[in-house]
């Protein structure tokens, strides 16, 4: 199976539209600003924008573990501590955890702090992980704690952080920002501002996954991902603690970076739809060491955002 062309497990499918009846429903307008959305809503959020993060999430995941080095890292453990900044309905928590369960033999156990505004979509998640531990196809057991905080401003962020005590494998936040940036709740850059909170939450070899939408706002000239990369370019650049492995380009690239971006395209098929598409961009990051050790050794990477010739629809770390 190709990591950008996934179908939803047949288990999981039925769990979605059987058990919890979603709906499919593409409604594009509909999921621009989320927080305040109605349990009808969120029943379409389950059968529409899930499926899509549950395939970025297993594709994105598959590709950090096929880097070499990473695997080593991870082939041993029995736990694995998971940490998603505005879940929604968790598409992102399974898709991770279904690709973890693949490659990790001896994982056991993978512990998840959610975090959310909407409460609706809280539930839905703590039930439907519920559905998730039971199904014979899961190996591994879920201990999920899904909270809801709304984000009004910094403080909100450090709440969460404080309210987190342990350190994180895997982290994530998948097309969420965006509506920080839409309804200007910070007055700096909302990506930087994430990543300058969470990132310290990374254990020794954890990674951190930053994606968002490939769109823009109505009234400004650059995309979010352009956004994106410009806020973490800053930050890895001020700091000189993290490195990107995802786009491997941006291992060389990022410091001198101005901005610009890659888009990347999933497909994902359920019995609601086939090859349904998402566009996202993405980066992956993690501590300084661990990154250098993964791709010091790796060939330098042409970005093929500035590369006329490159082909688009490549996976990143092509």
């Amino acid at each position: 199976m190709k990591i950008n062309n996934v179908t939803i497990p047949q288990w999981l499918d039925k769990i979605i539209y059987d058990d919890f009846d979603a709906v499919y429903e593409p409604s594009p307008a509909e999921v621009v600003y989320n927080p305040d959305q109605s349990y009808d809503f969120v029943k379409l959020y389950l059968g529409t924008y899930f499926p899509r993060s549950y395939a970025e999430a297993y594709g994105i995941t598959m590709q950090i573990l096929s880097i070499q080095g990473f695997l080593e890292r991870y082939i041993e453990l029995e736990e694995i501590n998971l940490f998603d900044f505005c879940c929604g309905t968790g598409g992102e928590i399974i898709g991770t955890i279904v690709a973890l369960q693949s490659k990790l033999p001896n994982l056991k156990r993978v512990n998840v702090d959610a975090f959310d505004a909407n409460v609706e979509a809280i539930r839905f998640l703590y039930h439907l992980m519920s559905s998730v531990n039971n199904a014979s196809e899961m190996k591994v057991e879920i201990h999920i704690n899904p909270q809801c905080i709304f984000i009004e401003s910094e403080q909100e962020i450090m709440d969460i952080v404080s309210l987190s005590n342990v350190q994180y494998h895997f982290m994530m936040s998948f097309k969420a920002i965006n509506e920080f940036v839409q309804h200007k709740t910070f007055n700096t850059n909302a990506y930087e501002l994430v990543a300058s909170h969470l990132l310290p939450l990374l254990s020794q070899f954890g990674v951190f996954i930053m994606s968002d939408v490939a769109t823009k706002l109505n009234d400004s000239i650059i995309f979010y991902p352009q956004m994106m990369n410009i806020g973490l370019n800053h930050y890895i650049k001020e700091t000189s603690l993290y490195k990107s492995i995802i786009p491997s380009a941006c291992f060389e690239h990022e410091r001198t970076c101005k901005g610009c971006y890659m888009q990347d395209i999933f497909y994902v098929t359920h019995r609601k739809k086939s090859l349904d598409v998402s566009k996202v961009a993405y980066r992956v990051l993690c501590k300084l060491e661990f990154a250098t050790e993964l791709l010091y050794k790796k060939s330098k990477t042409s970005c093929r955002a500035t590369n006329q010739l490159a082909d688009k629809n490549l996976p990143y770390n092509n």
